[in-house]
């Protein structure tokens, strides 16, 4: 496990929030040179701490409107990681995940509509999932979140 300090901690904030900056946007904002910037940052790519670079889309403007979360408990006779690979096969799938407690599993799916989230549940049951409960998601709260925590971190690391 390798040691972060503070700086580490705001790089990856700064990242988290907008991985399109330059380096020389995140020194700006860091007061640091580009240079050490880039530097730290192909350390925490060299230790997989930051594992790759991605993008968050708005499903509903994808006319994805249906979202829904699946609870759901595994076969007794099953082998975890089997089941939540099927799980993963179906393309509605966008996270998944397996857990101790109960239930064991769950199932994020994206839709157009209730006709394709029922397909999607069949598909489910059919695996001989035991389904707690499905119910359609509101909205996420959780945009900027990880940086606010890092930044969080970062401060109490320099006390």
């Amino acid at each position: 496990m390798m040691n972060l300090d503070g700086t580490d901690l705001k790089i990856l904030a700064e990242l988290v929030e907008n991985s399109k900056q330059s380096y020389v946007e995140i020194g700006r904002k860091l007061s640091l040179h580009p240079n050490v910037i880039a530097y730290r940052i192909n350390r925490l790519e060299d230790a997989h701490i930051i594992r790759e670079y991605t993008t968050l889309v708005d499903f509903s403007k994808l006319g994805l409107s249906e979202q829904v979360i699946v609870a759901a408990n595994f076969p007794a006779n099953s082998v975890r990681e089997d089941i939540l690979k099927q799980i993963c096969e179906i393309p509605e799938t966008v996270n998944v995940v397996s857990s101790l407690g109960t239930p064991e599993g769950l199932v994020f799916i994206v839709a157009r509509n209730k006709e394709d989230i029922n397909a999607v549940l069949s598909k489910l049951r059919a695996m001989n999932l035991d389904i707690d409960f499905a119910s359609s998601v509101i909205r996420q709260y959780d945009e900027g979140r990880l940086g606010t925590y890092l930044r969080a971190m970062a401060g109490s690391d320099e006390r």
